[in-house]
């Protein structure tokens, strides 16, 4: 360092001529050579750069938070969603939070929700699941305040989406039992993700179906006979699913015009057990949602074909992806005349 600070320029030594002599120290000195860094696991965040913006969403078991995690602390962190159990329910739900965890490691496609990591609680017990955060919320939340903006182009479009989305999860062996518009989220006006895959499970080792053995809560209106009659779950009871998620995307998922609602009115008052007899019922009985005003009678008869009473008559995600791209572009070539 003396040589390099000499009052006369021409008595400075080369940059060649240090870097020979850098390299004799560390020779000589191997306690001065540079030590290889640790390598960094992206996928592991630390519980203390996690800071909570607000909650996002609440269910029976778990819940999501909006987090910045802000490793240098000055608010340029990225913003990510946080899923977690509750305190009381961290013993009794904690493989399903893991088994969710390693379904989304598995997944990576445009339409599905992206896996960023996970975040052990003090003691490595509990685990928090890290999200990427999609800002303007679920479908279900989305289109009523966007109604006027959306038109059924951009519907079908939302469709296909969600379409390839499940097409790539079935073709992975694994059923998602939870497709409905408060599980795909908006990521901007024109692309949508499949999320929460809570009651997603795997049929790799199974005979195309999953059984159910101990289900507490089932988003009823939006399963196939097979799922309330036998609690059997085939890639084709997603598909039925997928026709009621349609619906609401169709009827810009209207408080008044819900499933739920709908299918009130065909079956009448009940509660409990009661409402999956009569539901089973009118199913059995050839009964569907009717169809939306306004909608064209070609798109109602492909969520007809989403709700054929068996399994092996319904139409594929495949299928589907093709038809409804079609009526897209069909939709979208009137618009423009």
């Amino acid at each position: 360092m003396t040589h390099c600070m000499t009052y006369d320029p021409k008595k400075r030594p080369f940059f060649r001529a240090i870097v020979r002599d850098i390299d004799m120290l560390e020779e000589k000195n191997p306690s001065i050579q540079p030590q290889p860094t640790p390598e960094v696991d992206p996928t592991m965040f630390e519980k203390r750069f996690l800071k909570k913006i607000r909650d996002l969403g609440e269910g029976h078991f778990g819940k999501v938070e909006l987090c910045r995690y802000d490793p240098r602390g000055d608010k340029t962190g990225e913003l990510v969603a946080v899923k977690s159990l509750k305190p009381s329910n961290r013993d009794g739900q904690s493989n399903n939070l893991s088994c969710e965890i390693n379904i989304l490691k598995e997944l990576y496609h445009e339409n599905i929700v992206k896996y960023k990591g996970i975040c052990q609680e003090e003691g490595g017990q509990a685990i928090k699941l890290i999200m990427e955060y999609l800002p303007l919320g679920s479908l279900k939340d989305y289109l009523p305040r966007n109604k006027s903006r959306t038109g059924l182009s951009t519907l079908l479009s939302y469709s296909v989406q969600i379409c390839k989305g499940m097409d790539y999860l079935g073709s992975h062996k694994y059923i998602h039992r939870d497709l409905a518009a408060r599980n795909v989220l908006v990521e901007n006006e024109r692309t949508v993700k499949i999320g929460d895959f809570g009651l997603t499970k795997s049929i790799k080792n199974n005979e195309g179906y999953y059984t159910v053995k101990d289900e507490n809560e089932s988003p009823v209106y939006w399963y196939a006979p097979e799922c309330l009659t036998h609690c059997k779950f085939y890639l084709a009871s997603d598909v039925w699913s997928f026709g009621v998620t349609m619906y609401e995307l169709i009827t810009y998922c209207d408080s008044d015009k819900t499933p739920m609602m709908l299918f009130g009115d065909i079956i009448g008052k009940s509660h409990g057990q009661m409402t999956i007899i009569r539901l089973v019922e009118a199913l059995t009985e050839g009964k569907r949602l009717p169809r939306p005003e306004a909608c064209p009678e070609a798109v109602y008869q492909l969520m007809r074909r989403c709700w054929e009473k068996a399994p092996d008559l319904r139409i594929t995600f495949e299928r589907l992806v093709e038809e409804l791209t079609k009526m897209q572009l069909q939709f979208q070539t009137q618009n423009h005349l």
